[in-house]
């Protein structure tokens, strides 16, 4: 069992609304943001977000999901979305977490879906509260994935526009050039803590060779999940229900 509660706060003067969902045991407890992925939200496909969120807190680890500034119901405009702006709002959303009486500040971990996992891991990499990190279906290099699917008539618009429609949402410049230059797997140098690496060998968004790249850079910090066939976003209920056994198990080791 779990108690749910609607949350907000504020991220330079921009308020992120989301859900808070505690253990109904008495606290305080080891706690995790989840982050989304790109133009994702706090529920995520086949709301594979709050059942995890669920299934995390009946197994006693309190659970964080929002949405980023510009994304879902928070406030913002998406097309002042960088990498920079989502660390921001990682990194105020444990602040919020470490804030609530019913939280062990000394206990908060990170997670994040695909560039939510990117997010995640620079956020690991630089914020000592961080004690544990899951990644599912992260990427490992935005810059790579936004150049293969870079025509020249797309850059032509980024370039005289500030922006590109990207399957209706309108990606800033900011966003663009942050991806060339952002490297997550150099991030996690500066983090010392455990890792879970889950990824779907179908996954045609985000290459399971980007979960490769992570493992190898973490060497026995990391512990590496493949699962047969699952695409980019685990959807099928036998993929999402091994993520979220495995990811249980890993948080209730390492938080």
């Amino acid at each position: 069992m779990y108690d749910e509660r609607q949350i907000q706060f504020e991220n330079r003067g921009e308020r992120l609304y989301g859900f808070l969902h505690l253990p109904i045991q008495p606290g305080p407890h080891p706690a995790i943001a989840l982050l989304h992925g790109f133009g994702g939200n706090h529920i995520e496909p086949h709301a594979l977000f709050p059942k995890a969120a669920r299934a995390f807190a009946a197994a006693g680890v309190a659970t964080l999901r929002f949405d980023f500034r510009g994304s879902g119901d928070s406030e913002g405009d998406f097309t002042n979305v960088t990498l920079t702006s989502e660390r921001d709002d990682a990194h105020q959303a444990l602040t919020f977490l470490a804030s609530q009486p019913e939280i062990d500040g000394d206990r908060i971990g990170v997670g994040g879906l695909s560039l939510g996992g990117l997010i995640a891991a620079c956020t690991a990499g630089a914020d000592p509260r961080v004690r544990a990190l899951f990644l599912w279906a992260a990427v490992a290099q935005l810059g790579e994935l936004f150049q293969e699917g870079t025509t020249p008539e797309r850059a032509s618009e980024i370039s005289t526009l500030g922006f590109t429609d990207l399957g209706g949402l309108q990606v800033g410049r900011g966003l663009v050039e942050e991806a060339l230059s952002t490297d997550p797997v150099a991030a996690l140098t500066g983090f010392a803590g455990p890792v879970l690496v889950a990824h779907g060998s179908g996954d045609e968004t985000v290459p399971v060779e980007h979960a490769h790249r992570y493992n190898a850079a973490l060497g026995d910090r990391a512990q590496l999940v493949i699962l047969d066939g699952a695409d980019h976003v685990f959807s099928s209920l036998a993929w999402e229900q091994e993520l979220i056994d495995h990811t249980a198990r890993f948080l209730e080791s390492n938080l």
